[in-house]
């Protein structure tokens, strides 16, 4: 017998099941109600600041407008999401889980941004044939790494950026972010274009709104975040 054979899957009840489960679901036209979003992520001279809109969406109806898209998982590492509610609040909750769990057992020791990234990107790619609808950004700042920003998609990938931008209000803030962003910004230039690259977004785009969410993760002191009413 051929080393192949031993590992060729076997025809069973069960995987005819699931193959014409699968061809189902394809087939079937389900009605998606589309969301939208704005939040905006950068990195400043010792601390990441984000922003994100207050409304939460269902094609042309709001269906809130104190919706939280800014999450903090641990003192030091902070999230913004985009995309569908219960995907986003369900991977908030493992994540806070799982680096507690890791701090725990590492004697308070912070994670890592990065190492808090790839866990998280383990857990968006292991879904990725039935993925989550979101679009994350998580940030942060520890000793080991100084101020730190990770844009992570729905399938699992990590790209480290200076800036970014995620939702459907993104081409908007992206105009001000390029124009405005420079090195070594300080953390009130800082808030300032977090401020305005939101604020065009909800200008522009229908489906962001209803104020803003600014948190500063800082490098020497507690973060802190703050509402600012449009």
């Amino acid at each position: 017998m051929r080393k192949e054979e031993l590992i060729k899957p076997k025809n069973s009840h069960f995987m005819k099941n699931s193959e014409n489960l699968s061809s189902k679901f394809q087939k079937d036209d389900a009605h998606t109600l589309k969301t939208g979003t704005t939040t905006v992520g950068l990195v400043c001279k010792d601390a990441v600041i984000f922003g994100t809109d207050k409304r939460a969406t269902m094609a042309y109806f709001i269906a809130s407008k104190i919706s939280e898209k800014l999450y903090e998982i641990q003192e030091h590492l902070w999230m913004t999401t985009a995309g569908g509610v219960a995907d986003t609040q369900y991977l908030v909750d493992i994540l806070k889980a799982e680096t507690t769990i890791y701090q725990l057992a590492h004697d308070d020791k912070p994670m890592m941004i990065k190492s808090a990234g790839k866990m998280l990107s383990n857990i968006l790619y292991q879904n990725k044939l039935f993925p989550f609808q979101v679009g994350l950004m998580l940030g942060g700042v520890t000793e080991e790494e100084g101020p730190s920003l990770l844009n992570i998609s729905a399938y699992g990938s990590i790209l480290p950026q200076s800036y970014c931008s995620v939702g459907s209000g993104q081409n908007f803030s992206y105009g001000v972010l390029e124009a405005k962003y420079k090195d070594n910004l300080s953390i009130n230039e800082g808030k300032e274009i977090v401020k305005k690259a939101v604020t065009s977004s909800i200008i522009r785009d229908m489906a962001s709104g209803n104020g803003i969410d600014i948190g500063v993760i800082y490098k020497d002191k507690p973060a802190d975040r703050e509402f600012i009413p449009i």
